[in-house]
């Protein structure tokens, strides 16, 4: 814990970011707003003498000090100077004798705390609410502190008119859990863990409308409002976990770290910007998109895309018919995501939309909304010699969605080799059955003999998993790869052994690898190559020293199904179910 208490201490000086003016709003992605809050974990102002009580004690004192007649400590003096001005006045004694008089709650200003790397999620009690009872007195709390980033405050509120009892409760048990905490750990969640002492719906800010109906919301560390998603464990369906709401933070500073490159200088061609994607199944969207000159490219020393996959509040997945028209005035929401999870290809073509490459996937996640940053480098070879080309964009379902979609060329100035030309090698899906070797033959490519260095790069991910003695392949089976150059010249395999797993894909530490958490499906399994809600990075293998150049070379490819130390056959598919299948895109990439 010490650790992430220095690296959080770091991360917020290398990360700042001013409060945003707005425009503020109350629903999803719409921005913060400033918000005070009555909270019982801030610290008295006046409380001068440090009993917990403000009263004509600390009067005395404090007119002692401005007398000359005695000598406040630092603690003191900061409990004295409550209009923080760093002088201890009259002022100060007339504040306090106010606040003796008409006492309230401290409270805690959102404005004054903001600094562009903290998270802040809200947990709300309100019975009125599927699982808000459940969430609000799971038995979680302890693991629910351990797996927490430091970088985020909860705040706890109650909508029931007992909302003292409510909160006090919720308070005592946090004490219990934070002494068995070593002291700065203690200290740092008593700054972090927030009580609100008012009912949800007398807050007097909009903090009330956006938690009406729900039983949490978050900030995330672009001060966008956010959805919570489903706490219950994805492999039986059951419980509702407090623990889990500490995935959202942890996906927060995923978003933050992956998205946030306040250190590089790029160039950003845009694709689309909050643009409406639906239609029939499988349907595409695309767009003709200037990119930069060839030389240009030349210049640049890598590339990544973008995606947020947002849903609009509007739509339903029932055949591409909507109940809810959308119109221009379209905002996020989790329910107008699709329920399944599904492939999400994008291809770049030549402008009439022929001669498409496969050069980024995602997949989609079980009715939430993800916002990837993915390095896709060695495809600015594809995007030769530059200028129009057209994007499409395409989901293996019923498309809903709202799209943003932007390239970043980053001018680093280093002298690294630029992708130059792009040679295709297998591509498409093949199901993953005792034929699949014969339908992936072997490939002849030519290496011109200036080229500096050759890599191999693919993406290869499996689904399905059959009927009756399909192994769960080859979605939840491990699968292994083999490729081979030159005749056994230079053999190079890739496997995926957390397919076979229930629990790989809700792991923190997969989570802070891109997975947005709290899906409403099976999310929480393994899978071969993928997760759902997260990117699929290429598979890039150099193969530079092991071609011939200015000459045919020849690559071999094989796959087989993993079972412990053994490669065996592919399983036979009757037909009965989602037969496996192997979705494969590759590529030779050669850089001068």
């Amino acid at each position: 814990m010490l650790k992430k208490l220095l690296f959080s201490f770091l991360f917020s000086i290398l990360i700042s970011e001013d409060f945003s003016d707005g425009p503020y709003g109350t629903g999803y992605f719409d921005t913060a707003g400033p918000f005070l809050i009555p909270d019982l974990n801030v610290e008295l102002s006046g409380d001068v003498n440090l009993d917990e009580i403000v009263n004509i004690q600390d009067v005395i004192l404090i007119v002692g000090q401005v007398l000359g007649n005695n000598n406040l400590n630092n603690n003191q003096f900061n409990q004295a100077d409550t209009n923080n001005d760093d002088v201890v006045d009259i002022l100060d004694i007339v504040e306090i004798v106010n606040l003796i008089l008409s006492p309230v709650d401290p409270l805690w200003s959102f404005e004054e705390n903001w600094n562009g790397q903290d998270s802040y999620i809200f947990i709300q009690y309100d019975p009125t609410v599927p699982s808000s009872t459940a969430l609000w007195s799971s038995n979680t709390k302890e693991e629910f502190l351990n797996i927490s980033p430091l970088n985020v405050h909860y705040f706890f509120v109650s909508n029931r008119t007992q909302y003292e009892s409510d909160i006090n409760f919720m308070k005592s048990a946090f004490d219990e859990v934070l002494l068995t905490l070593p002291e700065n750990e203690q200290i740092h969640w008593n700054n972090h863990l927030h009580f609100i002492n008012a009912k949800t719906s007398e807050l007097n800010n909009w903090l009330s409308e956006s938690l009406s109906g729900t039983y949490g919301i978050s900030i995330d560390c672009f001060q966008r409002i956010r959805e919570i998603g489903y706490l219950g464990n994805p492999a039986s369906f059951t419980g509702t976990y407090l623990s889990y709401v500490a995935h959202e933070a942890i996906y927060f500073n995923y978003e933050l770290e992956t998205l946030y490159e306040p250190d590089r200088n790029y160039d950003e061609v845009t694709v689309f910007d909050k643009d409406l994607y639906s239609g029939w199944w499988g349907s595409t969207i695309s767009k003709i998109v200037n990119f930069p000159s060839n030389e240009q490219l030349s210049s640049y020393s890598g590339m990544s895309v973008e995606l947020l996959r947002g849903c609009p509040d509007c739509g339903l997945f029932d055949g591409g018919a909507t109940e809810i028209e959308c119109g221009d005035d379209i905002n996020y929401s989790d329910a107008g995501c699709d329920d399944y999870d599904r492939k999400a290809l994008m291809f770049l073509c030549d402008i009439d939309g022929n001669n498409c490459l496969e050069i980024a996937r995602w997949i989609t996640p079980f009715g939430r909304q993800p916002h990837h940053l993915t390095d896709i480098s060695p495809f600015i070879s594809a995007i030769r010699p530059g200028g129009e080309k057209m994007i499409k964009f395409q989901e293996t379902g019923w498309p809903n969605s709202l799209l943003t979609l932007k390239f970043r060329f980053y001018n680093d100035n280093n002298n690294q080799l630029v992708p130059q030309e792009i040679i295709p090698i297998w591509n498409g899906t093949v199901q993953f059955n005792p034929s699949y070797n014969e339908n992936r033959p072997p490939q002849v490519f030519n290496i011109p003999e200036n080229a500096q260095k050759v890599e191999f790069v693919a993406y290869i991910t499996g689904h399905g998993w059959g009927s009756a003695g399909c192994f769960n392949c080859c979605e939840f089976c491990n699968s292994r790869h083999i490729f081979e150059l030159n005749g056994g010249v230079f053999e190079f395999d890739k496997d995926y052994p957390n397919a076979s797993s229930s629990n790989y894909c809700m792991q923190p530490s997969t989570i802070q690898q891109g997975v947005i958490p709290n899906q409403g499906g099976t999310w929480g399994y393994g899978r071969a190559g993928w997760c759902p809600g997260m990117d699929v990075e290429p598979y890039i293998t150099d193969i530079t020293n092991y071609i011939e150049m200015g000459q045919d070379n020849v690559i071999d490819y094989s796959a087989c199904r993993v079972v412990g130390n053994n490669c065996v056959t592919a399983p036979t598919c009757s037909g009965d179910g989602y037969c496996p299948e192997v979705a494969f895109s590759s590529y030779i990439i050669i850089s001068y």
